[in-house]
């Protein structure tokens, strides 16, 4: 700046254009200079800018060819005029054709103008990267190690072996430079070119400050993930590699929402992450983080980034013969099974990951893998199996509470479904105790439930509502929507067996809101579309249970979710009768009849007596 003061004009109505990679806050604070930031171009300005360099029609011939070039180019105009001056110098050359040459060579080398070193990409971000102070250089060199693409305040103090609390001013040195951004207050990145530069500073690095600094980064992660989970999800727990002792210490929340925030800014790293250190090392944190994300996938474990990571950590772990890292795997393929709706690959997944923790004696994974199967045999109808399941899940000791609490809950739910309510109240009441001793609200969310429907099962309303209400308060601390989407479902039921329809209709309305955007229940048994259809049979809207029911019905058939597709039947047919559709009533309950039957459950002797007063009132007839 000292050099641009002198020629500045004195006159009122003078101005200067002062153009650099640096904010020149200085300017802005003496001279009162207005700042104008530039970000890299949209991509409609860089398709006009090569327009502009190499003539419409040749982009216009080629526009597949020149998007991808400016995506390469990473938006940047002076990438994009070195490209295009390179083509413009070779007119038989196809914009697909400098694609390909870039995309497979060392992307920055190649950005230059022959015989004008000076005019190469990688010369201005040199230009940027001298003027930092000696600090600020080891903290960009050191973002390079970074897999994901960002990072947060609390990443880059990590990174530089500081408290987590400790400032970090050099990061205000580099977006003043103008080689971070912050799209988000508190992420930081940098447009690709950049973040290609700052990886290959990083490999200047010596090995022995590298893997040290990507070893703070993994374990800050895990360690984070662990906080996080127990909070949100005590249930998920997450296991810490023995090869590559953890260091430092983990993100601090405040509660539930401030856990689930971290983990939704930091989930596309955490993925990332996991994918690259199973290709380049130390692969056991691949393994390591795919299982602990497993438990906060949710709406993102289906797709792509979820798959790839569990995927990556399977491949590590075969390739050394892992159990451990195998096995952990498996669950989470376990998981994404689920979510898709194919349990059978589900219960497969389990049952593989119980045959890699069975060779290393892992009894907290055998519990897990034990009790998860159990949930995909209850939500397929095949309750006899998860009774075997959930019972052996128990039998494989772990002191971690909340685990212990969810299988009590779920053998709670599957002594409930086949009638036997004492067996059901005893587990209800142990899920109960260690949900209290435990402090979790989440745990609690699932243990004040099942209780809470062993009680309405029994008849006992009010003690019922009391369980079931402080189960949906903490599920709505906990702040998470699988737990308020079971806690609704609960609720809607009890109101309808109260009487209370109007209540009943008001708790199904947030209810649907979850359907219609795909939340998942967290318990097995899922009562959401069984809730609805009774609320509005209960309401005397015939039309709506029918209509709803139909589409329910169909839904659950297809995920292959057997008890609920029984209990559909049994309410859709009751709603059929109501209308006069006797036919169709005789249908559902004919076809929701065997199942009943063939799991012992307690809805056959009322099957069994609507068909008989079917077949009664024809013979009256």
């Amino acid at each position: 700046m000292a050099h641009v003061r002198p020629l500045l004009p004195s006159g009122h109505d003078c101005h200067a254009l002062v153009t650099s990679r640096d904010t020149l806050t200085g300017l802005v604070v003496r001279e009162g200079a207005a700042r104008i930031s530039l970000d890299i171009l949209p991509a409609a300005e860089s398709l006009e800018l090569l327009a502009v360099q190499l003539g419409r029609d040749r982009v216009d011939a080629e526009l597949g060819g020149a998007e991808e070039l400016a995506e390469l180019c990473a938006h940047l105009p002076l990438a994009l005029r070195i490209a295009a001056a390179n083509l413009a110098a070779r007119p038989a050359q196809s914009l697909a054709g400098t694609v390909a040459e870039l995309g497979g060579t060392d992307l920055l080398a190649r950005l230059q103008v022959v015989g004008d070193p000076e005019s190469a990409v990688a010369a201005a971000f040199d230009l940027s990267y001298r003027s930092l102070s000696v600090e600020a250089q080891r903290l960009f060199r050191l973002l390079g190690v970074i897999p994901g693409p960002e990072a947060s305040r609390e990443a880059a103090a990590v990174l530089l072996g500081r408290e987590l609390s400790a400032p970090v001013l050099e990061l205000d040195e580099l977006l003043a430079a103008h080689l971070l951004s912050e799209p988000i207050l508190g992420r930081y990145r940098s447009h690709d070119l950049l973040a290609l530069y700052a990886k290959q500073l990083a490999d200047t690095e010596p090995q022995e400050t590298r893997e040290p600094a990507l070893h703070r980064l993994l374990s800050w992660y895990l360690l984070s993930l662990d906080a996080a989970n127990r909070i949100i999800m005590p249930n998920g727990w997450v296991l810490f590699p023995d090869e590559f002792p953890l260091t430092g210490s983990p993100q601090t929340f405040s509660g539930p929402h401030d856990a689930q925030a971290w983990l939704a800014a930091e989930h596309a790293n955490l993925i990332t992450a996991a994918i690259h250190v199973s290709e380049h090392g130390p692969a056991p944190f691949a393994w390591h983080l795919a299982h602990a994300l497993r438990a906060n996938f949710d709406a993102h474990r289906s797709a792509g980034g979820a798959l790839a990571a569990s995927q990556a950590g399977l491949r590590a772990a075969e390739a050394r013969d892992h159990p451990l890292g195998r096995g952990m795997c498996h669950m989470c393929f376990g998981f994404i099974a689920m979510d898709i709706g194919d349990l059978d690959a589900a219960l497969e997944e389990f049952n593989s990951a119980k045959i890699q923790f069975d060779r290393i004696g892992f009894a907290r994974g055998l519990a897990a893998a034990w009790n998860d199967s159990a949930e995909v045999c209850t939500r397929s109808g095949r309750i006899v199996e998860a009774l075997h399941h959930a019972s052996t899940a128990l039998t494989f000791h772990t002191d971690y509470a909340p685990s212990r609490a969810v299988h009590h809950a779920n053998l709670a739910e599957i002594f409930r479904i086949q009638g036997d309510y004492t067996a059901s109240q005893r587990h209800a009441q142990e899920a109960l105790a260690l949900a209290a001793g435990n402090g979790n609200p989440q745990t609690a969310a699932v243990a004040k439930r099942v209780a809470g429907m062993t009680h309405l099962a029994m008849g006992q309303l009010v003690a019922a509502e009391e369980l079931l209400s402080e189960g949906r308060a903490a599920a709505e601390v906990v702040g998470s929507q699988n737990n308020l989407y079971d806690a609704l479902s609960a609720l809607a039921l009890l109101c309808v067996r109260a009487g209370r329809v109007a209540e009943a209709l008001n708790w199904i309305e947030p209810l649907q809101d979850l359907l219609d955007l795909g939340t998942p229940g967290f318990a097995p048994e899922d009562l959401a579309e069984t809730a609805i259809v009774e609320t509005y049979l209960a309401a005397n809207r015939i039309h709506h249970a029918i209509e709803f029911g139909a589409t329910g019905l169909a839904r659950r058939v297809a995920a292959g979710h057997g008890l609920t597709v029984t209990r559909l039947r049994v309410v859709l047919g009751r709603a059929h009768a109501a209308a006069g559709d006797f036919v169709a009533a005789r249908s559902l309950w004919e076809a929701a009849l065997p199942h009943t039957i063939e799991e012992s459950l307690p809805e056959r002797a009322d099957i069994e007596g609507l068909l008989a007063d079917l077949q009664n009132c024809a013979g009256a007839e």
